[in-house]
Parts: C-alpha cells; sequence; structure tokens
C-alpha cells in the first residue's frame, strides 16, 4: 500500500501538506488544479499567464496551509487564494487601471438597447465566459469578483485599490457590454 492510499480524507491530505509531504502536495494539486486554473484563467489575459498564477497560487497554498483552520471548504479557501494571486499577477503584468472616458466611448455603447433573453434562447455556460473573457481588463475583473466570485463593491475597491464607485460604475458598463454582445454575437434581443 503506497503513500497515496494512505491519504483517505481531506484533512489526512491537510496535515501531511502541513508536514510538507511531496506526495500528498501532489494529490491536493491533482484534485483541484484544473477547477483552480479556470479561477486564474478569469483574471488574466492568456493562459500562460494563467498557468503562472496557478503555479504561484499553489506554492502560496503549500506555504500557507497550516493557516487553514476548516472555518470554510478547503476548495473555497484555495479558490480565495487563487483570485488574489491571479490578481497579483495580472497586476504585475499590466498596468490596470479602470477604463476612461475616452476608451468607453469607443466600445461605443448603446445605452437604450435593453435585450432580453427568452426562455427559448439558450445559451451555454461555455459561451457566456467567452464573452466575458473579451471584455476590457477592468470590466472583466471587476464583472468577474461581483457576478461570479461573490465579493462586494467594498472588496472590490479595497483589492484594487478603486474606489466603491469606480467598481459599481465599471460593473454597470460590463454588464451593458455583455447584453450588448450577447444581441450582436448570439443575436438574442
Amino acid at each position: 500500500m503506497g503513500k497515496q492510499d494512505n491519504l483517505k480524507n481531506e484533512q489526512e491530505i491537510i496535515s501531511a501538506c502541513i508536514k510538507r509531504d511531496p506526495n500528498a502536495q501532489q494529490l491536493l494539486f491533482n484534485q483541484y488544479a484544473g477547477k483552480l486554473l479556470g479561477v486564474c484563467a478569469r483574471y488574466c489575459t492568456n493562459l500562460d499567464d494563467a498557468k503562472d498564477a496557478l503555479h504561484e497560487g499553489f506554492l502560496k497554498i503549500f506555504n500557507q496551509i497550516d493557516r487553514f483552520k476548516g472555518g470554510s471548504k478547503l476548495e473555497t479557501w484555495m479558490t480565495r487564494i487563487m483570485i488574489y494571486t491571479a490578481i497579483d499577477h495580472f497586476k504585475k503584468s499590466i498596468k490596470w487601471k479602470p477604463m476612461d472616458a475616452e476608451q468607453m466611448s469607443s466600445i461605443q455603447e448603446d445605452e437604450a438597447v435593453e435585450i432580453e433573453i427568452e426562455e427559448k434562447e439558450e445559451i451555454s455556460l461555455n459561451q457566456i465566459y467567452q464573452i466575458i473573457s473579451k471584455l476590457p481588463d477592468g470590466y472583466r475583473i471587476i464583472f468577474n469578483l461581483y457576478a461570479i466570485e461573490g465579493y462586494t463593491h467594498s472588496e472590490i475597491a479595497k483589492e484594487l485599490e478603486i474606489s466603491e464607485g469606480t467598481s459599481k460604475s465599471q460593473l454597470a458598463r460590463a454588464r451593458k457590454l455583455i447584453k450588448k454582445m450577447l444581441k450582436e454575437e448570439h443575436n438574442i434581443g
């Protein structure tokens, strides 16, 4: 019976990772890397950057796993670390800032357009993620943090070093742009 066979549950894996057991670390990585790569990809500009952020995030997880106290699910705790790591990685790779008025006007949003998705029209989750990935960086990051991860505008403002008002306006503009892209790319509306 190998070492991996002895790691029967999550608590045993965590305990072994605290002891820096490479088999346990590999097991944890294998179990969560796919999902956490998806988290990183939502915040990074390309797959290579997402993979870099994933690896940085796992290093943080392995170095901090002794701080996991079980107040939440392990996956939730690790996802939060990945989100912060991916955002930090993104900030280092380019100088992030919210869109200014000139950039917003170049998108040529039609604010009068209201799109209603009828029940008979179906869009896959993959299509929605593709549309979100096409958002300008500031819109995409704030939309992901708020709509997907459930962060508040206060938390977003603190993490991105912007005002809450900026977070709210970027989210509103992201939603309008998503509606516009749904109409253009999928004839919804």
